[in-house]
């Protein structure tokens, strides 16, 4: 007879860290409730300050932020936290897009844009896609 060797229980490895940024809060909780439900470790933000303060204490693998903002926009955001997070991967989300947004984005660190409104498998994809980029 043989001895049976229990295994180990499920090791959850945790994905990505992300920090939303939105000034929506409807659209905030629900991508930090799309993205926690889906095991991310999620943090959120209101404006830029907040954003940047989240920034200053935490690691983030990945910052989603909205464009259109009270104070400064998503895009000066990006500018601004790659400036202390080089390797910060930044997605810019927005209604109010047209082709000098992107560009301006993509010019100031974004590896991604987004236009609103999308569907919850279309931003995961998304998401998913950058974060596989890097290896994560």
């Amino acid at each position: 007879m043989q001895d049976v060797i229990p295994l180990a229980p499920e090791v959850r490895v945790p994905k990505s860290r992300l920090l939303i940024v939105d000034d929506d809060q409807g659209m905030r909780e629900n991508l930090a409730e799309l993205f926690g439900s889906l095991g991310y470790d999620v943090r959120t933000a209101a404006n830029t300050p907040e954003a940047l303060a989240v920034l200053d204490e935490q690691d983030v693998d990945l910052l989603l932020t909205d464009y259109k903002m009270p104070g400064p926009t998503g895009v000066e955001l990006i500018e601004a936290a790659r400036k202390r997070r080089p390797g910060l991967q930044a997605v810019l989300m927005t209604a109010f897009g047209d082709s000098f947004t992107e560009i301006e984005s993509v010019r100031r660190g974004a590896v991604g844009y987004l236009n609103k409104p999308f569907e919850a498998d279309e931003v995961v994809a998304f998401v998913e896609r950058i974060l596989a980029l890097r290896g994560d």
